[in-house]
């Protein structure tokens, strides 16, 4: 027998998919130190993340990122939510959202991984499947591992693109957020183009974990209304406490905890890639009085919005 039908990689997984305790969410930002890019966009070298996790990565998921591994050399064992896969380099996988994934590979495997947030994909997967039924069916995508032996063209272009992301990402020029992630979409949708993605392969999530992600599309669509728990509860057929349950089993958080982190990134993102002031920034938001608005932002920040903004565009500078 090979390693992955009998040692204890492949029995971990059996007692995931069987017994379905909490599967640990990997976070790049927070759990890697060593993880370029810009928030939303990171990249690594394969063989830079081995040395940090390590080749036998134990089963794990990233919520709200989709995750690109493309191996150039070597080979890998890998469990895809229920699936098996053993496939020689070159080859690239696609894991979604919270799916539960685990993986080995020989010291010689050597490529690239890049975690992008989930915002930045949708619209591409919309955009190359309209006939699919919009967003709310990409929240059921699987993952996929695929050979690119026969792909010669797509390798180029995207051994192109790893130089590009990784300059990017490490150079942190002005501007550099914007750009990795346009550089991000173009290396997934390059390889989005070769998935096999008809109505039966968008069947085969597990129940909760769909939810779960309908809980986290909800998030995005809904976030700046301050609905509370009980009425996301309520759009998805669920009690409030099932809701809180199956938060804390995927992420270790409440469901409050959750809906704050979005609005978090939201304010991020238009204190530095806007030019509108805290109190416009405040109502977009949703929030009716700015200096609460200061006050959530600086108990999850650290600091207040004014300051996240002067120091991260001095360091842009």
């Amino acid at each position: 027998m090979s390693r992955a039908e009998s040692g204890p990689f492949v029995l971990a997984w059996r007692v995931i998919t069987m017994n379905e305790p909490v599967v640990a969410n990997l976070d790049l930002a927070h759990d890697y130190h060593e993880a370029q890019g810009a928030e939303g966009v990171y990249y690594q070298s394969f063989s830079r993340l081995a040395a940090f996790f390590g080749r036998d990565m134990h089963v794990h998921r990233h919520d709200h990122f989709f995750q690109m591994h493309v191996l150039n050399t070597g080979q890998i064992e890998l469990f895809l939510d229920d699936q098996r896969y053993a496939l020689q380099a070159p080859l690239f996988v696609l894991t979604p959202p919270s799916t539960p994934h685990a993986f080995f590979t020989e010291p010689d495997s050597e490529g690239h991984v890049l975690t992008v947030r989930q915002e930045l994909i949708w619209p591409l997967l919309e955009s190359l499947y309209p006939y699919q039924g919009g967003r709310e069916a990409w929240l059921d995508i699987p993952g996929v591992c695929l050979s690119l032996a026969d792909k010669p063209q797509e390798l180029a272009t995207l051994n192109h693109y790893w130089a590009l992301i990784q300059r990017e990402a490490t150079a942190q020029l002005a501007g550099y957020e914007h750009t990795l992630a346009l550089l991000a979409q173009a290396a997934f949708t390059l390889l989005l183009r070769n998935v096999p993605l008809g109505e039966r392969n968008l069947c085969v999530m597990r129940g909760e974990i769909q939810r779960f992600r309908r809980f986290n599309q909800l998030i995005d669509t809904r976030y700046p209304e301050h609905l509370p728990v009980a009425e996301y509860a309520r759009q998805l057929g669920i009690t409030e406490s099932r809701l809180a349950d199956m938060c804390r089993r995927f992420t270790n958080r409440s469901p409050k905890r959750l809906i704050f982190e979005r609005q978090l990134r939201e304010a991020k993102r238009l204190l530095l890639f806007s030019d509108c002031s805290v109190h416009q920034i405040a109502y977009q938001l949703g929030f009716k009085d700015p200096a609460y608005f200061t006050r959530f932002f600086s108990r999850l920040a650290g600091c207040s919005p004014s300051v996240f903004r002067t120091r991260r565009l001095a360091g842009a500078g």
